[in-house]
């Protein structure tokens, strides 16, 4: 074999040597001019003060930030620490819980389907898991009854010692949960803060062997007619509506149709063996799960990834469903799920999203901001995203073309403010606006 020429072999060790980096080290390789895409440096540049004086409050141990226009990421920054005691420098690299940012992710997979004729959006959920073709129950508060006792994580909770215990009715449910309520927080399963029993995955749990169980729950309201945030049910019980439409795990599904060809090197149900070092526990002292390692793959909150794998799947849906040449999901899908699919429905009951739901509304697995002012936030009407234990965010502005992706070590409602500052410098940074 003739050897290769010098400049072609180079240009060979190049491309091999950017295959074999992070996601997130060839995104930083890659960093474009705020300028080249319409932004200014200058005004980007701030974001890094923002950051500064939320951690020398003591507000956030630390964050990472990133901004991208036309696919081109313009701003990427880790400042701070990892923890609250400054331990750990924050790297871009490190790998966080994506906690309900994991529930975009699997809408993506479920309109996927959707496009594919393999699933419905107003399918009854019991054509995929016949257990939830039998009559359920919705539990209501009976007259004068003490109300339900509220945490910010569902779990088992005392009864209120000012009150005492709360009184329920039980009447039938007067239609069955489809796939679109799921998708909208719509179905009446499982109220964020609210604990209904719902069974918890044991070891050897698969979304196959749990969510029939699942069926058995009394409702917390008739389904279709309210919005309240289906913490850690409604989207376990896609994931596996998911599998059987698809045919295979979903851990698989996510891998062979959307991280390995958008590039999310890093982003899997727990920490790959190659990102072992890189992992950023929810809380110090806790376990940071290898992936593969648990049989049960939770659709609600399971995945770990980067800011800067994040970001790829961002711009997919930034740029009408298709990045790099690749079309992941049509433009009329990705349309479909920033627009409003609740109506007059409000979004109440998820404090840590951080933002008044006057000003929203809920598509398809996404918020969409509807009255920016009344969400007291400066990001243009239509533009969409989510929140995951309140401090992992991500935004698209779909007519602006640009999406930001910020996560912060901790969990809670403490980024909020520096997330709505995040929003006004990046809104402030568009040329000739």
């Amino acid at each position: 074999m003739s050897a290769l020429p010098r400049g072609l072999s180079v240009a060979l060790a190049v491309a091999l040597a950017a295959a074999s980096l992070p996601a997130q080290a060839q995104v930083q390789a890659k960093l474009a001019a705020p300028e080249s895409v319409g932004l200014s440096g200058a005004k980007l540049a701030l974001i890094h003060e923002a950051v500064k004086v939320q951690v020398d409050a003591g507000q956030i141990p630390g964050a990472i930030v990133l901004v991208a226009r036309d696919g081109k990421v313009v701003y990427f920054e880790a400042q701070g620490a990892s923890d609250p005691a400054g331990k750990q420098a924050l790297r871009t690299d490190l790998v966080f819980g994506a906690a309900d940012l994991s529930k975009v992710v699997v809408s993506v997979a479920a309109m996927m389907l959707v496009e594919e004729g393999k699933l419905g959006l107003d399918d009854p959920v019991s054509r995929y898991i016949p257990q939830f073709g039998a009559a359920q129950s919705v539990r209501v508060l009976q007259a004068g009854s003490p109300p339900a006792p509220f945490a910010a994580v569902p779990g088992p909770m005392p009864p209120s010692k000012e009150w005492g215990e709360p009184r329920y009715a039980q009447v039938p449910a007067a239609k069955p949960i489809t796939v679109r309520m799921l998708l909208t927080h719509t179905s009446g399963l499982q109220v964020y803060g609210v604990d209904n029993a719902f069974p918890r995955p044991g070891p050897g749990d698969t979304l196959a062997t749990l969510v029939p169980k699942l069926a058995g729950l009394q409702l917390e309201f008739q389904p279709g007619t309210r919005w309240a945030y289906s913490n850690s049910v409604g989207f376990e019980v896609l994931g596996r509506i998911i599998e059987v439409a698809s045919g295979m795990p979903l851990r698989q599904f996510l891998r062979e149709r959307l991280f390995v060809p958008l590039g999310m090197v890093d982003t899997d149900f727990g920490l790959r063996p190659e990102a072992a070092a890189r992992g950023l526990p929810f809380a110090p002292g806790l376990p940071v799960p290898p992936a593969g390692a648990a049989s049960y793959t939770s659709a609600s909150a399971g995945l770990w990834t980067t800011v800067g794998d994040y970001s790829l799947f961002a711009r997919m849906l930034a740029n009408e469903g298709s990045f790099e040449g690749r079309q992941y999901l049509k433009a009329q899908t990705v349309r479909a799920m920033a627009s409003n699919q609740v109506g007059p429905l409000v979004m109440g009951g998820y404090p840590s999203l951080g933002m008044p739901p006057e000003g929203l509304k809920f598509g398809l697995g996404v918020a969409v901001v509807t009255i920016p002012e009344a969400a007291g936030t400066r990001l243009p009407a239509g533009s969409f995203g989510w929140d995951g234990a309140g401090t992992r965010r991500f935004w698209v502005l779909p007519a602006q073309h640009i999406v930001i992706v910020s996560m912060v070590p901790t969990i809670g409602p403490q980024a909020a403010p520096l997330q709505r500052t995040i929003e006004a410098i990046v809104m402030s940074s568009i040329v000739g606006q």
